[in-house]
């Protein structure tokens, strides 16, 4: 059977996730389909709740963090704070990304995210959905394997800037600015850097994916400190007929000092976890399925503040050449 060269797509979204889903990059599946155009639609959804020292496991879907809810809001400015099983923090994205093959080896992505973010503190309830950081990523395959070789190589590293498209300042039913992590945008630009390395022999693959965000300053004087997403993937090669599935182990490590607010750093906002879980991709002809479950492995937690339970991931990818190929 002809094995169509495998790459792993390279991109990085916005910034908000830095405290919140993805610090600045995120795995979006094995794609079997080499220097291939492709339209994708992504949804994430990322949860916080249980707090160290309070409860000791954490919910995946906690009461009211991923349904839609219409509760009502209640200034919560003078009441005690409980540490309640009840409390989290959630992040849905919700986002189209673009990738085109100007060149043989130059692709340009664009990546346009919309977030649901909510979080439920003392019985108060936050909901905001909003336009996230669009993101313009430029990638060079510097290594590209050849049919015929029977350990098979590709290099991509890519640079791009995420643009201050997002909401920044919204406000609740109070008049209270949201906090920062629970805004749509920065409202900065940022500078991304990335590295995609792909290794395949036979039906065995690996995957390590890095990802380096330098943030700038928003009009609040707020700026997210420079973080780091990086990605190990081991995979194995199913065929099935016309259908071709990767099982997987993912490795997700996020760090990050946090939020400068008028250069102070903000405490209790720093990320530094590592998430591991399993993967599934689906291939049939042009049309790909993206799947994964990560649990928090370690997390470097403060007392008193919510853990991170885990995430998933699901992406539908559609490939097409362009009339230049």
């Amino acid at each position: 059977m002809y094995f169509k060269f495998l790459f792993v797509s390279v991109f990085l979204i916005n910034t908000l996730t830095t405290l919140s889903c993805d610090i600045c990059g995120s795995y979006m599946g094995l794609t079997p389909y080499d220097n291939k155009n492709m339209v994708t639609f992504l949804h994430r959804y990322r949860v916080y709740n249980g707090y160290r020292n309070y409860q000791t496991h954490g919910q995946f879907f906690p009461t009211a963090a991923y349904k839609v809810t219409h509760d009502t809001p209640t200034d919560s400015s003078l009441q005690n704070k409980t540490y309640s099983s009840k409390d989290f923090e959630s992040y849905k994205v919700f986002e189209l990304r673009l990738k085109y093959f100007a060149l043989k080896r130059l692709e340009i992505n664009a990546f346009i995210p919309v977030l649901n973010n909510k979080s439920k503190n003392n019985n108060q309830s936050v909901s905001h959905t909003g336009l996230g950081d669009v993101s313009m990523l430029i990638g060079y395959h510097f290594i590209s394997p050849k049919v015929d070789d029977k350990i098979k190589h590709k290099l991509i590293c890519g640079l791009g800037i995420k643009t201050p498209t997002g909401n920044y300042y919204a406000h609740d039913n109070f008049s209270n600015r949201l906090p920062f992590e629970m805004q749509p945008g920065t409202g900065s630009w940022d500078l991304l850097l990335n590295t995609n390395y792909l290794l395949m022999i036979k039906n065995w693959g690996a995957n390590i994916n890095c990802n380096f965000k330098y943030n700038g300053k928003n009009s609040y004087a707020e700026k997210l400190a420079p973080s780091t997403t990086n990605f190990a993937t081991v995979f194995y090669k199913v065929p099935i007929k016309k259908i071709i599935l990767y099982p997987s182990v993912q490795f997700n490590y996020e760090y990050s000092e946090g939020l400068y607010a008028k250069n102070n750093l903000v405490d209790g906002l720093k990320v530094n976890t590592l998430m591991v879980g399993p993967g599934l991709d689906l291939y049939y002809k042009n049309i790909s399925i993206n799947t994964s479950f990560q649990l928090t492995a370690h997390e470097e937690v403060s007392v008193g503040q919510l853990k991170n339970v885990g995430r998933i991931s699901v992406g539908l990818n559609y490939s097409f050449n362009s009339k230049s190929q």
